[in-house]
């Protein structure tokens, strides 16, 4: 297909959607997920659950348990410059008890659900069967944090940068750094040499942040770890200038062009304007629901710092939208999401009977992001899931336990301590930062030849609070 047929193409499916909009039958769903959180893994189980409804466990999902899904297929989305999401691939990956690579660039899909109407004999002039459109786009996780910095001078980002960066565990994480950072005279002339050498330890540092022990949340800017496509490299070649809070905003705005200050501000700039600002728009502009993913159980694990750090995350992205109720036409031009469901994901990693236990602790993590949901009159819901179940639950002398593959394939198993339903205080952690969680692989012998349905724990209330009623 040339490229003119593909922007007729492109136009064509764009119209129709606008229609679909219009009618209440087609709006994008927005899966974010911090980082860790298994969202590639959970938008591949979600699909998989979709095209194999007829023998997947959906019986949360009303649509299925009243037969009225009766087809789904996959297209790819209007913009063919967006790569399809590469669920084949990811599935298969699971089949083979192995799971799927994280997310390294944007991607994205269109589901059709083909439906019969409900209520159609109280109004036999009613069509029988409709189509409902569900766009999905996956990106990685990291690039969901610069959201804030839309709204964040350069000087501010730096006054925050030096505020965090002396609190454990970036302290101890940044090392030397620290200090070299400080003392960085942001009006001096710049050594393209030293900045360089800069940024590379900066990018280490944030690595660090990320893989080394535990993962933190709040990592800026995320695609120094995963640039995806970035045409001018140079818009990557800034550090914070920790010695900012030492100046006036006059002396910082009057400094020479080929100051720290000046050359570091143009390049953040620039991110934010290249980069960060187009993500926004296309990818969080048209969103009409959000999924919030959150590894609940694994920050239990690391402790009250990361779990701060990752509730900060969660704040600030949540303030980076756009929430409200309005009609289909406003909608359809200026959207704005009118349901929030935050998700512990891996729920599977813990006993049945604690899986509330998990729902009622993310409630609390996410309080303040919460608010700030339901100041715009949009009442967020708490779930918790695991898009594939690796577990099995088992006794052991007595006691409950948790039992799986491991990475190697070999049979592990474990016993945790009890969840809470708040945050724990004090000497309350220590169960939590003892208990030593292995990796769990996916489940063996799920068949990819026979197309067998991932096994899943309550992606179908997920689904039903996502879509259920836009499916009637």
């Amino acid at each position: 297909m040339n490229k003119a047929s593909r922007k007729a193409t492109s136009l064509k499916e764009e119209g129709l959607a606008s229609i679909a909009k219009l009618q209440n039958r087609y709006f994008c769903i927005g899966i974010t997920g911090l980082s860790k959180s298994g969202k590639s893994t959970f938008i591949t189980s979600l699909i998989n659950q979709l095209m194999n409804h007829e023998k997947a466990s959906l019986a949360g999902f009303s649509p299925v348990l009243s037969e009225r899904l009766l087809g789904v297929k996959m297209h790819p989305l209007a913009d063919a410059d967006i790569p399809v999401f590469p669920y084949e691939k990811n599935y298969q990956s699971l089949t083979q008890a192995k799971w799927p690579a994280s997310t390294t660039n944007i991607s994205g899909c269109l589901l059709e659900l083909r439906l019969s109407r409900a209520g159609r004999r109280l109004n036999p002039l009613k069509a029988d069967q409709f189509s409902l459109f569900l766009e999905i786009r996956d990106y990685p996780g990291e690039w969901l944090l610069d959201l804030p910095l839309r709204e964040m001078s350069f000087s501010r980002w730096s006054e925050q940068c030096q505020a965090q960066y002396q609190a454990s565990p970036r302290r101890e994480l940044i090392g030397d750094l620290f200090d070299e950072l400080t003392q960085l005279d942001p009006l001096s002339v710049a050594d393209e040499t030293v900045l360089k050498s800069l940024n590379v330890k900066f990018v280490q540092f944030l690595h660090d942040c990320k893989y080394k022990h535990s993962s933190l949340s709040l990592i800026q800017p995320g695609r120094f770890l995963l640039p995806g496509t970035v045409e001018n490299a140079e818009l990557l070649n800034f550090v914070p200038l920790l010695g900012c809070q030492k100046y006036s905003d006059d002396m910082l705005n009057e400094a020479a062009d080929n100051s720290y200050y000046k050359l570091c501000q143009r390049n953040y700039q620039g991110y934010v304007k290249q980069l960060v600002d187009p993500f926004y728009k296309n990818f969080f502009s048209r969103i009409d629901r959000q999924l919030v993913l959150v590894d609940v159980v694994n920050t239990l694990n690391a402790g009250p710092d990361y779990l701060d750090d990752m509730r900060q995350a969660l704040t600030n992205i949540t303030e980076s939208f756009s929430y409200g109720r309005q009609n289909r036409l406003v909608q359809l031009f200026k959207p704005k999401i009118d349901k929030v469901i935050f998700a512990a994901t891996k729920i599977d990693q813990v006993l049945s009977e604690d899986h509330d236990a998990v729902r009622q602790l993310l409630g609390v993590i996410v309080k303040q992001a919460y608010k700030s949901a339901q100041h715009e009159g949009v009442q967020p819901i708490c779930e918790a899931t695991a898009a594939v179940r690796s577990s099995r639950e088992i006794e052991y002398q007595g006691d409950r336990g948790i039992a799986g593959c491991g990475e190697n394939g070999e049979p592990i198993g474990y016993i945790h301590p009890t969840i809470p339903t708040r945050i724990p205080e004090g000497e309350q952690w220590q169960p939590f930062l003892d208990w030593q969680i292995p990796l769990l692989n996916p489940p063996q012998g799920l068949s990819y030849s026979n197309q067998d349905v991932l096994p899943h724990i309550r992606i179908d209330t997920i689904l039903n609070e996502l879509i259920g009623d836009k499916c009637l």
